[in-house]
Order: C-alpha cells, then sequence, then structure tokens
C-alpha cells in the first residue's frame, strides 16, 4: 500500500527528514507527533532512536519498512538499462 511519496523525492531527502523527526520526538514536539500519527511514541518512557523516525516515515509513505522505501527509490531512481 504505497502512497503518496512526492515525484521528485531521492533518499537523501528522506534521511533529513527522518533527523528532523529525531529531533522533534526527543524534544516530544506534539506537532511532530501529529503531522506523523505518532502521539503513542511520546509518551515518558519512549526513547527515541532514528530507527523510529526513519519507520514513521516509511510508514508515512504507506511502506513496510524503511527497508522498503529505500529499495522502491533504488529502483526507481537507477538508470534504465545501465545508461
Amino acid at each position: 500500500m504505497e502512497c503518496g511519496l512526492p515525484i521528485n523525492t531521492d533518499f537523501e531527502s528522506l534521511q533529513k527528514e527522518a533527523r528532523r523527526l529525531l529531533r522533534a520526538l526527543k524534544s516530544r514536539d506534539a506537532a511532530a507527533a501529529e503531522r506523523y500519527r505518532t502521539a503513542e511514541f511520546l509518551d515518558s518512557s519512549f526513547h527515541a532512536r532514528l530507527a523510529d523516525a526513519q519507520y514513521m516515515i516509511a510508514r508515512r509513505y504507506g511502506f513496510r519498512s524503511w527497508a522498503n522505501l529505500k529499495d522502491r527509490l533504488t529502483v526507481a531512481q537507477a538508470p534504465l538499462n545501465g545508461h
């Protein structure tokens, strides 16, 4: 169920988005939680890691995991027929 990846998205921009989200999660930013629908991650016992932010971004765009999202972008950005 993939959805909504912006047309010209590259993997580097998603990595930057993940780092921004991680900072927001660590600061318990409620607006970020709402954008990513991650309020359940903001309780006092949650210690955000980069992998958590990456997972949330992958799920936001309809992928099962960060690895699936990365694979899709790698395939989409690969030159056709080696050119």
